[in-house]
């Protein structure tokens, strides 16, 4: 079912890529969840196979079954993106991770969790990330660093797609070319504009 009456899926690359997937209004099951796992790293979701990187909304009772660090979490999902030193740069230093990655994960904040999730899902290879609500958690000025990291990492340096659900137009403007703004009746119904730019598409 989907979540409040408006929501925006924010792209922020000009680049080719499939319409958001249809659900009942805003973003609330965009995307099939990744499996569960156990103690062992959290499964990878079937839409990588579509080159497809996906974050989705609620990160912590799958990560919180993990047994270990930060540090041996990302290990054990995105050992390219620790190989690549412009990910570093470019992601986890200004994401902050190098305080948590001595952290067991199952202690982490929400906040915390919310990082680490977006971390893993940008080291993922893919053409199209798709990022529900990175704003969760995060206060304000994590906030901008988050949307400024996604844009630079994905689009400037990776010249990819994303597509960012997300009902904060402050966060989604920064890191947006384009909006699709969603009105409708939560879970009920729900109309899609097109994409358009940000003045146009700021109905809230």
């Amino acid at each position: 079912g989907g979540r409040g009456g408006r929501g925006g899926g924010a792209a922020a690359s000009e680049a080719d890529a499939p319409p958001p997937p249809p659900n009942g209004s805003g973003g609330g099951s965009a995307a099939p969840p990744a499996g569960d796992g156990g103690s062992a790293a959290p499964t990878p979701s079937p839409l990588q196979n579509l080159g497809i990187s996906y974050k989705r909304q609620h990160n912590g009772p799958r990560f919180r079954r993990f047994e270990g660090t930060v540090q041996d979490l990302f290990e054990a999902t995105i050992q390219a993106g620790l190989a690549d030193r412009m990910f570093r740069l470019l992601v986890m230093k200004p994401l902050q991770t190098e305080k948590l990655e001595g952290l067991e994960v199952k202690s982490l904040s929400g906040g915390e969790l919310q990082r680490v999730a977006i971390v893993i899902c940008l080291g993922t290879p893919a053409q199209v990330y798709l990022i529900d609500e990175p704003s969760a958690g995060l206060d304000c000025e994590q906030r901008i660093t988050v949307a400024q990291v996604i844009k630079r990492w994905v689009v400037s340096h990776s010249g990819k797609t994303a597509f960012v659900i997300e009902h904060d137009f402050v966060m989604a403007s920064a890191m947006s070319d384009r909006i699709v703004v969603y009105t409708g009746q939560p879970g009920i119904e729900c109309t899609a504009t097109t994409p358009v730019g940000l003045v146009e598409g700021n109905t809230f």
